[in-house]
């Protein structure tokens, strides 16, 4: 079962700050996960198209300075904070051996055979598995057939493929899975004092980590009520505007997003229409809709950012381009341009500018 490795950010690193709420770590983390996933593999990827010489459309502006909004009220609860540090505490569980029967919940390490009509087939055998106990990763009955086992038991499960199942040659056919079991491991969360506290976090009490973890989730809180504040001005201003994009600056837009996505299901070795379904729970027919609307609003951002930035004269320096890199973890502006190319990031430097100009010249409440 696929388990998600990073968070898709739609837009990458592309224009992300207004339309789509994708913040710096975020862009950051889907980055980071590309270029290790790249190191990792060595299928081809295709390079985006340069943007440069495209002309994305026409734009009159409107009103942009004197932006009235609104920030939410911040606040944390002592709620919050217990949520927070019970999901910091199941994130440390350890895992104990017991000798016991297995049930709901446990890690059992397995060494399985799995034969269709007595003969094994492919993906069905490994060893040393190790399977929590109600996660569904396998066929049903499967983990439910090892309830009630123990440490050296052996196993036969007799069951039955879905017939939905992707593998045609499996799909609703009985199948018989012989299992060995190695260990069982019962699960065990942490528990909250002073030790936990100072071999896990930067405080030395619980009452000092409590305090630490409101903190976090006000700055938090914080960011998400600023990054609304910013997309209302841009709400605002975008209204204000009459803006008119290209179709060929769409439309390239649109492909470089979808040769995004493309790189990055290669890169883990992955068809776009698996990957898009594993990393974005979405049908590849409604990514592709979504995709669309998204390289349109990038193009009308643009055509605004820009067109503030030269009645501003907002300028890109290489002094930005150094900060950018160092907020996104890169070691310089060259190995950021390198990665990313050097439209996408003047493109993402510039869009933080007009923003930061935008922030002053608004009245926010």
């Amino acid at each position: 079962m696929m388990k998600k490795i990073f968070k898709v950010c739609m837009c990458g690193l592309v224009a992300a700050t207004l339309i789509s709420g994708c913040s710096k770590k975020e862009v950051k983390e889907t980055t980071q996960a590309s270029t290790e996933a790249t190191e990792s593999s060595a299928q081809e990827t295709t390079a985006l198209k340069d943007l440069t010489d495209i002309e994305n459309g026409k734009v009159t502006l409107g009103e942009y300075k004197g932006i009235e909004v609104k920030k939410d009220a911040v606040e944390v609860t002592d709620d919050e904070v217990k949520q927070a540090i019970d999901q910091d505490l199941a994130a440390h569980e350890k895992q104990v051996d017991v000798d016991r029967a297995i049930k709901d919940g446990d890690v059992v390490n397995v060494d399985y055979a799995g034969t269709k009509d007595g003969v094994a087939f492919d993906g069905g055998t490994a060893q040393g598995y190790d399977l929590t106990i109600g996660s569904n990763q396998f066929i049903e009955g499967f983990e439910s057939g090892l309830v009630g086992a123990k440490k050296g038991d052996k196993v036969s499960l007799n069951l039955t493929f879905p017939e939905n199942y992707q593998n045609k040659d499996l799909a609703g056919k009985p199948v018989v899975f012989d299992v060995t079991v190695n260990s069982v491991k019962e699960k065990q969360a942490a528990e909250l004092n002073d030790a936990y506290v100072q071999e896990n976090t930067k405080s030395k009490t619980v009452d000092e980590y409590k305090e630490e973890t409101k903190q976090t989730l006000l700055q938090k809180k914080n960011a998400d009520a600023d990054q609304k504040v910013k997309n209302d001005i841009y709400t605002a201003i975008s209204a204000n505007a009459k803006v008119e994009p290209d179709q060929k600056a769409v439309d390239a837009n649109y492909d470089n997003l979808i040769t995004r996505y493309s790189n990055q299901a290669a890169t883990y070795g992955m068809d776009f229409t698996t990957f898009i379904g594993a990393f974005t729970g979405m049908k590849e027919e409604d990514f592709k809709k979504a995709a669309k609307t998204q390289a349109e609003e990038i193009v009308k951002q643009r055509l605004i950012v820009n067109a503030i930035a030269e009645k501003e004269k907002i300028a890109i320096t290489d002094d930005d381009r150094k900060e950018v890199a160092t907020e996104l973890g890169y070691e310089n502006a060259e190995e950021l341009v390198k990665a990313e190319g050097q439209f996408e990031v003047n493109d993402y430097v510039m869009n933080n500018k007009v923003m930061e100009f935008l922030l002053k010249n608004a009245v926010v409440k």
